[in-house]
């Protein structure tokens, strides 16, 4: 089963490729396991972004693994498991950076897709694709939604927030990437709003978390850089 027709644009199709599960498993055999978070590929070397508190309410009770298919999500015959770890957070954003390595072969660091990253903002009304993992089994769920409020704001447990936009998300979803019309991922989804918020979903963009990201992203400093100019 492919993608919905509506989500069939370059935009879905790639951000198929580089947004991945989290799950909360000790082993890769997790066809049954239900997703813990998701991630987004930074840097083929083994270098992923998420939502900080995916991590680090999984170092209470489990080991985290992520798997990327062997072609698209929705034609694959095969996952390649990756251990998850070591990770470096920025509480306050809600936004980590994760090592990963393969779980059964070294040969599978070719099956990562790596994301065009910005440091930008997106501007309020712009539309743009969340892509995130949700329930059993490795089908992406693809939403799309217009950016509602570019402005920081506070979350009830501390941490912050750059922008909201006009659709819900869902238990998994925390740390899916936000991809623009150019197909350049801008940020990820932290929270779904709940209460008089409902109905919108909020995130951390990148060009916020720079500093963080150039300190701890390990090979994503350089394309940080490059794609800052670019603006």
């Amino acid at each position: 089963m492919g993608l919905p027709v509506w989500a069939q644009t370059t935009t879905a199709v790639d951000a198929a490729r580089f947004a991945v599960p989290i799950l909360c498993t000790e082993t890769h055999l997790a066809g049954r396991t239900r997703a813990h978070g998701s991630g987004v590929v930074v840097d083929t070397a083994g270098v992923i972004i998420t939502a900080a508190h995916v991590v680090l309410d999984a170092q209470r009770f489990c080991s985290l693994t992520m798997v990327v298919p062997s072609s698209e999500w929705s034609r694959t015959s095969g996952f390649h498991p990756f251990k998850i770890g070591p990770c470096e957070t920025d509480v306050p954003l809600d936004i980590a950076v994760c090592r990963i390595t393969p779980v059964e072969s070294k040969s599978d660091f070719k099956y990562l897709r790596a994301a065009p990253i910005r440091l930008f903002t997106p501007a309020a009304n712009s539309m743009v694709t969340i892509m995130g993992f949700t329930g059993w089994g490795f089908y992406p769920t693809v939403l799309r939604a217009r950016v509602q409020s570019v402005q920081l704001v506070r979350r009830q447990d501390g941490c912050y927030c750059d922008f909201a936009v006009d659709t819900s998300t869902y238990q998994g979803m925390s740390g899916s990437p936000l991809v623009t019309a150019n197909g350049e991922v801008v940020g990820i989804i932290t929270t779904s709003g709940t209460g008089k918020f409902r109905g919108l979903s909020f995130g951390t963009d990148f060009e916020r978390a720079a500093g963080f990201l150039k300190k701890y992203g390990w090979g994503i400093g350089r394309q940080l850089d490059n794609r800052s100019r670019g603006n």
